[in-house]
């Protein structure tokens, strides 16, 4: 999908709606939703391309405030692209993660000394004993 500047402007409209800036966090725009974050989306979720294209089509010369309201009124499928677009390209974000204070998935040691609590929730589950259902055609654990 390549789309050129004035679709990403009508984009970039549409994501200021659902995303202004406010309390130290930009705008989706200025967070660059429209360009390299809406790349990095489409790269990641290529189906929703299409959707991306229709909704830009269907809000080009309206409000942007007027369609975001339109198309969460009206056109459910339209809103569910652009309520998974723009959030995930906000967050892609390194500004955004840095003012969020996320850092990113990374590996957390698992805490080496039992948890009491978590040993008495397991308590009636290691009673009951071994519970399956078989897998067809599988073979049954010994």
């Amino acid at each position: 999908m390549s789309l050129d500047a004035a679709g990403r402007a009508v984009l970039a409209g549409l994501a200021d709606v659902l995303i202004p800036a406010g309390d130290g966090f930009p705008s989706a725009s200025e967070a660059g939703v429209a360009g390299e974050g809406l790349d990095l989306v489409l790269a990641a979720r290529p189906d929703l391309a299409e959707g991306v294209e229709r909704l830009i089509a269907l809000a080009r010369g309206s409000d942007p405030a007027a369609a975001v309201a339109g198309f969460q009124a009206s056109d459910p499928a339209a809103f569910a692209v652009l309520a998974e677009v723009i959030p995930g390209a906000y967050f892609m974000n390194a500004g955004v993660r840095a003012a969020l204070g996320y850092d990113g998935q990374a590996p957390r040691p698992i805490d080496p000394a039992p948890d009491p609590e978590a040993e008495r929730l397991l308590v009636s589950v290691i009673a009951r004993g071994p519970i399956y259902r078989p897998t067809p055609g599988g073979k049954t654990p010994s």
